[in-house]
């Protein structure tokens, strides 16, 4: 059976209802058969048909399965409830400054040319699930005062949401942008699902805005991700996300955990001029290419807790980390040979101020932490800084590490652990000079020893 198609008439019968109130201004398209288009008699007759069969129900308007030709509705205004799933739109469809006032279904529509929707306003649930977009689509400036469901949708060309604004859910997952997209200064004043979509090319999210929440979890990148002097307001997700090329999140403020954990950076990762107010996860995230992290201007002296545990560096040369306070990073279980860490400040530990050393974060948060590894962490952290030029917490690192090595068990049924402890060559180092970090205990133990021998002489 042949598809009724439907082509843009502009007459006097642009001001009629079909079941949905259009404003005097609108440009509509009406139902009429291409051979007799120019037939008055006729499409008055195809005028009366299609009112009598497009919308049994007044509450719903109903154009599934239907074929559109150059459809235009810039302006229109549907106050019903409105369908056009599996839909045809061939050639250009404008849908600009429509009002969508109840909900709307594109379900398994096709956009076989350019689409606009450039400044509409959906006040109820949108649903354009596997919907597929052949050539350019347009929702700028456009405003979804309710769920807006893009899932398991194609976008074949280029794409733009820039300057939208999200006010419910803006539903995305699995879905796949073959070309350029644009979420440029977007606001998702409600949660942003993008989980299992596949970004082709450029992905461009500069300047976003995200509110209550955003997952990007096992999204996958293929072109650059641009992120920067983003507003993240919220947690955010990017757990066992691909990156394939550049990963700009510089200048990007993060108020809330933000997780990265399992992620895999190919290319470039910039962090530079970072924000990160709240907890941020790498754990056991691959980095292939550079990594930077420096804090803003004005923001240096924020410690931000991070977990880089586990992290593999196939190019550790190539990671940064710039004025970054390390007083709540771990760092355990990453091979830190070879990374550039400059000017860090560290967290101390000890009774007194005058006592206090430097000491990594593992070994204060971390409960019970791996002794093997610790002492590990020590003696790469040292051998980077050694490189880098900067020696003020050397000798208290050393300290800390062979603190580490002293108190180290041998198992979990060590039974000459409180021997060792007590009575090694660590111990006598220890008490000794404080392994070389304490020579006042080095004069107070030959003054003992001179005085026991005196002592003993006199005996």
């Amino acid at each position: 059976m042949a598809h009724d198609v439907i082509h843009p008439i502009r007459t006097a019968f642009d001001t009629m209802h079909l079941s949905l109130e259009i404003t005097n201004h609108v440009r509509h398209t009406l139902y009429c058969d291409s051979a007799r288009r120019t037939d008055f008699r006729a499409l008055n007759a195809n005028i009366q048909k299609f009112m009598s069969s497009a919308a049994p129900y007044p509450s719903v308007t109903n154009f599934e399965g239907k074929v559109f030709k150059d459809a235009d509705f810039e302006g229109a205004r549907f106050q019903n409830k409105l369908t056009f799933r599996n839909a045809q739109f061939h050639g250009k469809t404008n849908f600009s400054r429509v009002k969508f006032e109840a909900p709307s279904d594109f379900t398994g529509a096709q956009f076989l040319g350019d689409v606009d929707f450039s400044g509409a306003t959906f006040t109820e649930p949108l649903l354009f699930n596997k919907i597929r977009f052949a050539a350019k689509i347009n929702f700028a400036r456009a405003h979804f005062q309710h769920d807006a469901h893009f899932s398991e949708s194609e976008f074949a060309a280029e794409t733009d949401f820039s300057q939208a604004t999200f006010h419910a859910w803006g539903l995305f997952n699995k879905s796949r942008f073959k070309a350029g997209v644009s979420f440029q200064s977007a606001c998702f004043r409600g949660s942003a699902h993008f989980e299992d979509v596949d970004f082709e090319t450029d992905a461009d999210f500069r300047r976003v805005r995200f509110i209550p929440f955003a997952d990007f979890q096992r999204a996958r990148f293929r072109g650059n991700a641009l992120f920067n002097n983003a507003s993240v307001e919220c947690k955010t997700l990017f757990q066992e996300a691909r990156f394939a090329k550049l990963a700009d999140f510089s200048d990007c403020r993060f108020t809330h955990p933000v997780n990265f954990s399992a992620a895999h950076f190919t290319g470039p990762a910039n962090f530079e001029g970072v924000i990160f107010l709240q907890f941020v996860d790498f754990k056991e995230a691959r980095l292939a290419d550079s990594f930077i992290l420096s804090p803003s201007k004005g923001s240096e002296g924020v410690a931000p807790e991070i977990r880089f545990e586990s992290v593999i560096l196939e190019r550790p040369e190539s990671v940064r980390f710039q004025n970054i306070s390390f007083e709540k990073i771990t760092l355990m279980g990453t091979k830190l040979g070879g990374m550039s860490v400059e000017n860090p400040q560290w967290p101390r530990r000890g009774l007194f101020k005058s006592s206090q050393r430097a000491v990594v974060y593992d070994e204060i948060q971390k409960e019970k932490p791996d002794p093997q590894k610790l002492a590990e962490l020590y003696r790469d952290i040292r051998a980077n800084l050694k490189q880098a030029g900067t020696t003020g917490d050397l000798g208290d690192l050393f300290y800390s590490e062979m603190e580490v090595r002293r108190k180290q068990r041998h198992g979990p049924h060590d039974r000459l652990y409180f021997l060792r402890r007590y009575c090694s060559p660590y111990t006598l180092l220890w008490l000794t000079c404080g392994y070389g970090r304490r020579p006042w205990r080095a004069l107070a133990a030959a003054g003992a020893a001179a005085l026991i021998y005196l002592n003993a002489g006199n005996g």
